[in-house]
């Protein structure tokens, strides 16, 4: 009778022992062997990634409005624009929001803060960048200066002198405009493309290099020409408070 007594003593505590959920009247779950609330998994979308603005405004207005009362598009950088839905106030996620989309230029990078070849220079001046004066001044140096014979060079830490062909066999130095103003291609194409200064320098071996010396000021130009475009093409949108336009 005893060991009975006694097994059933234990088989008790085993059965108390084992973890099983409550639920209260607001839907929340609560283990019982800790009363530690049991969270669900509450599944998000994955971001719908497109390449264009275009793109992303077709997908706002066709049907991201109908997911959330009010979006929030944020210009993340010159590249990328986010998509994301208000607080979702579901139960587990009171104040999480939904990601909804992205759209990431496919503009080709530009060579800075990096020697190249003259032909290589020439083949992103040309194809990377829009028509500039400085741009066809650096067209137009490369073009001259005498590779073959070596480049001597002067260089007082603010300018460069570099000898550059006159003719057939004749050289002249010529001093190098050190900080020219160049326009290239470095965000979404449906706006204008910020214009800003680099730092020219020349190596023993003519090779050119580009820094840029305005201290990264374009990208913000850049993110205010998506957000103007944005809040033009969605100007209903945000009058009525349904879309928020940020950088």
């Amino acid at each position: 009778m005893e060991v009975s007594f006694l097994k059933d003593a234990i088989d008790r505590v085993v059965e108390l022992a084992k973890p099983f959920t409550l639920e209260t009247h607001g839907g929340h779950q609560f283990c019982s062997a800790t009363l530690r609330e049991v969270k669900p998994n509450v599944e998000s979308p994955e971001r719908y990634s497109v390449d264009t603005l275009e793109a992303l405004v077709k997908l706002i207005r066709t049907e991201g409005i109908k997911h959330s009362p009010k979006l929030y598009v944020r210009v993340d950088s010159a590249r990328r624009v986010m998509v994301d839905t208000t607080y979702t106030h579901r139960d587990y996620a009171e104040y999480s929001r939904l990601p909804l989309y992205e759209a990431v230029t496919d503009v080709p990078s530009i060579s800075i803060n990096q020697s190249i070849s003259q032909e290589r220079a020439v083949v992103e001046l040309q194809s990377l960048y829009a028509v500039t004066p400085d741009r066809d001044y650096l067209l137009s140096l490369l073009s001259r200066i005498d590779v073959n014979q070596g480049v001597s060079s002067v260089d007082n830490g603010i300018s460069q002198e570099v000898s550059v062909r006159t003719g057939a066999v004749l050289k002249e130095q010529q001093t190098v405009q050190p900080i020219v103003r160049l326009q290239p291609y470095r965000t979404f194409l449906e706006v204008e493309q910020p214009a800003s200064d680099f730092l020219l320098r020349l190596d023993k071996e003519g090779r050119p290099a580009l820094y840029e010396a305005d201290g990264g000021a374009w990208k913000l130009e850049a993110k205010r020409n998506i957000a103007a475009y944005l809040g033009e093409q969605l100007a209903d949108l945000v009058e009525s408070g349904n879309v928020v336009v940020m950088i």
